[in-house]
């Protein structure tokens, strides 16, 4: 696997998906380059677990890398990976498999790439109606979860609603984020914990990006966010707001499919974020006990249902399986020079 060195849910999810292969009985090396410092190193590797890693993409270091492991199938996660990828793959003969997980790869840039590729994994329905099915090549696969890493845990009574908001603070979701610490700002009974890239408002917890948010989750009465970050919430037993570019609000068993299309990224209902939207959903979270217990046994249901990091993988090994079957009757069909 080939990706780059960007604390985000991609990252996380690359390494989820490595480790499970390997749980599966897959042998699994990933190359995850721009690592700079002996921090990053760290972080890469508490992700890493058991699964080999390296931090080179010089094309002979992976040259050398597919010859010692005898890779079979290639698989770039990364925009800064897709060219070394299908270049890697010109060179060896291997099969390209690609994972696109944002609209604004599907540029000229990476064409050259996504034409090489031999199947084109798209994490949601609606990032895969952009990509185009070309030729068959387009599939769906989401981003996985690990259940065993986000245990439920039953929330205890209290009188304070501790709420974490779970991802990076980018222009995108700044306006967003500004519009939740207003919406908590002097509001009695709520706690906000922000576990993210950047500190927001001084009256609001930052404790930096987590590694491991899994603890964190578990302390939470509510995740705020956007896709991996909601999934992880809900897994836990969270109640979940979806706020990115976008409002979205409360995630329920009636919008959850429309949200999970566009991998719940806060732009469903083409809501401007608002302190006073927020706010009242809080309100609403807070008064209401048996609501947020009710949403965390059905979130835990719909994360084990849809996003289970076991199936997940299960998918992504029988696609590979596919292409090397292609490239088997390929050879196989190869007409023969006389």
């Amino acid at each position: 696997m080939l990706s780059h060195y960007f604390p985000s849910g991609q990252m996380t999810h690359v390494f989820a998906l490595a480790r499970e292969l390997m749980r599966q009985g897959h042998a699994v090396h990933v190359a995850n380059g721009r690592v700079r410092t002996l921090r990053q190193w760290r972080y890469v590797r508490a992700l890493a677990g058991p699964v080999s890693c390296s931090i080179r993409l010089g094309a002979g270091h992976l040259a050398a890398i597919v010859r010692r492991l005898r890779v079979q199938v290639i698989h770039a996660h990364s925009k800064r990976t897709f060219a070394v990828g299908a270049r890697l793959a010109e060179r060896t003969g291997l099969p390209l498999v690609i994972t696109c997980h944002a609209r604004t790869l599907i540029s000229p840039e990476h064409e050259p790439a996504f034409a090489k590729a031999r199947r084109i994994i798209c994490p949601w329905e609606t990032l895969a109606a952009e990509m185009g099915p070309r030729g068959g090549r387009t599939r769906v696969i989401p981003n996985g979860i690990d259940l065993e890493q986000f245990p439920f845990r039953e929330r205890p009574p209290r009188e304070t609603l501790r709420v974490l908001y779970l991802g990076r603070v980018d222009h995108l979701r700044r306006t967003g984020v500004e519009a939740l610490c207003q919406a908590v700002k002097g509001l009695a009974g709520v706690e906000l914990v922000m576990a993210s890239d950047r500190p927001a408002a001084p009256w609001t917890q930052y404790v930096g990006w987590l590694a491991n948010p899994a603890p964190w989750l578990a302390a939470s009465d509510v995740v705020v966010g956007t896709g991996r970050a909601v999934l992880e919430g809900l897994a836990t037993g969270c109640a979940a707001l979806v706020l990115g570019e976008g409002w979205d609000g409360l995630l329920t068993p009636e919008n959850a499919d429309r949200l999970a299309r566009d991998n719940f990224i806060g732009r469903a209902r083409g809501t401007r974020p608002a302190p006073d939207a927020i706010r009242t959903a809080l309100l609403e979270l807070k008064q209401n006990p048996e609501r947020r217990r009710a949403l965390a046994a059905w979130g835990r249901r719909f994360v084990a249902e849809r996003f289970d990091i076991r199936r997940v993988a299960s998918q992504t090994a029988a696609l590979y399986a596919e292409v090397l079957a292609e490239l088997r009757d390929r050879r196989a069909v190869r007409p023969v020079r006389g």
